[in-house]
């Protein structure tokens, strides 16, 4: 099974599960989606191995965060403040779009006065005024109408405005270079804690193996007290031992006189057998030069098993005291196929699965085999089986799975080559 995507996980959902009742959904379906499905999921052993330096870094991250908090509170005060600011702006700007509105229909009605009054009297009334308030003057003198605006108090709050949003770019500048700096060591310290894992482990193995070495030390120290303790009785019995022993000395000069004697009798008998240890070397590199191959005449007998890797060729009859059996294969059957190789045994077995026909395919064909296939029917339902043109049936008697629910069948394959397979079947053997 594998590691499949979502969309991949519901194409094969809607595959393998139709939406009809001929039984095509089967258990085969049904375990491979579910185990793809859990190959999907999260890797919990990744996970796990993983989650001790995640911790050390949420650690980390959290001891930074508290360190960032006095930051954060200054940040939210000035906030506080600008809103508070903003709200007198907005007060001011309030009242002056009023006065504003005010100041156009008073002019207003100067153009309709105009109409009503002669220009006499409207030149002397207009004379006459002259309004000044909250930063707007005007007037209307000789003629000429002169309003004016005094902009000071909203350019001042624009600089210091100005100077705020200021002081925030670099404040929010400093931060991302905080930020960046907290990731750059976020890195590094995950690159530190793998590299400190493989320490550790070695550590934990050196440790086991210290820990044996240890225990090795004591058990011979002990076994080490023991020696020393049979050496130190030994010592006192070899103290007495001595004066026998110079006795024992005169006596054995005598006997190192004649053994001398017959040592020249003995340098010649060394020296043959010298001789004849030379010619035995020289069988054995023989010897070990036929390790690759090993023939022998005449008759054998091994006794015990006898293992041999690869294949065996004899020449001449081969004659078997006793009972002679193969390897039984029990065949699988992956996406409707089973597939027999032949290089694995003479004995297989297959038992068909329930509303599916089953495709058998054989590999490794050689001349000269005999095959028998035990092929059962399931304890629940009947399932079918099918062939390519490499299998030979007798003509008109193609072979077809016995329908019958824990049935038995046996089909008999032989080869004369590496291509055809000639078959034949028994059905229902009960």
């Amino acid at each position: 099974m594998s590691e499949l995507s979502k969309q991949a996980l519901q194409v094969e959902n809607t595959q393998s599960f139709p939406n009809n009742t001929t039984g095509y959904i089967t258990p085969t379906l049904l375990r491979t989606y579910n185990s793809n499905t859990i190959d999907s999921t999260v890797n919990q052993t990744v996970y796990t191995s993983n989650s001790g330096s995640w911790n050390i870094s949420i650690s980390n991250l959290n001891a930074f965060t508290a360190s960032q908090q006095p930051t954060f509170n200054s940040l939210n005060a000035f906030t506080a403040s600008q809103l508070t600011i903003n709200s007198g702006v907005n007060s001011f700007t309030q009242s002056a779009t009023g006065r504003l509105n005010n100041l156009e229909a008073y002019t207003a009605s100067f153009t309709t006065s105009v109409g009503i009054y002669d220009e006499g009297t409207f030149v002397q009334n207009v004379n006459q005024i002259n309004f000044s308030g909250n930063g707007i003057t005007a007037s209307y003198v000789s003629g000429k109408a002169v309003i004016s605006v005094d902009f000071t108090p909203l350019n001042n709050f624009t600089a210091s405005q100005t100077i705020i949003y200021t002081n925030l770019n670099a404040f929010t500048s400093s931060q991302l270079t905080q930020n960046q700096t907290l990731a750059g060591v976020t890195a590094s310290l995950n690159a530190y804690t793998a590299s400190n894992n493989i320490s550790i482990a070695a550590l934990n193995a050196y440790t086991q193996s210290d820990g044996s070495s240890i225990t090795n030390l004591n058990s011979y120290t002990a076994s080490q007290d023991t020696r020393n303790t049979t050496l130190a009785q030994l010592t006192g019995s070899v103290a007495q031992t001595t004066a026998s022993l110079n006795t024992f000395t005169a006596s054995a000069q005598i006997s190192i006189t004649n053994l001398n004697t017959n040592s020249a009798s003995v340098n010649n008998s060394i020296n043959s057998l010298n001789s004849q240890t030379a010619s035995i070397a020289n069988s054995l590199t023989a010897l070990n030069s036929k390790t690759a191959s090993y023939a022998t005449t005449g008759s054998n007998t091994f006794i015990g098993n006898q293992i041999i890797s690869g294949s065996t060729i004899m020449t001449g009859s081969f004659t078997i005291t006793g009972s002679a059996y193969g390897n039984v294969v029990s065949m699988s059957i992956a996406s409707q196929t089973a597939s027999m190789n032949l290089s694995l045994g003479n004995f297989f077995t297959l038992t068909l699965v329930s509303g599916s026909t089953t495709q058998l395919a054989a590999s490794n064909i050689k001349a000269g085999q005999t095959i028998n296939l035990l092929l059962n029917q399931p304890s629940v339902g009947t399932g079918s089986l099918s062939y390519n043109s490499t299998f030979k049936f007798p003509a008109g008697g193609n072979y077809i799975a016995t329908p019958i629910t824990g049935s038995k069948d046996i089909i008999t394959l032989v080869t004369f080559d590496t291509t055809n397979i000639y078959a034949a079947s028994i059905n229902n053997l009960g």
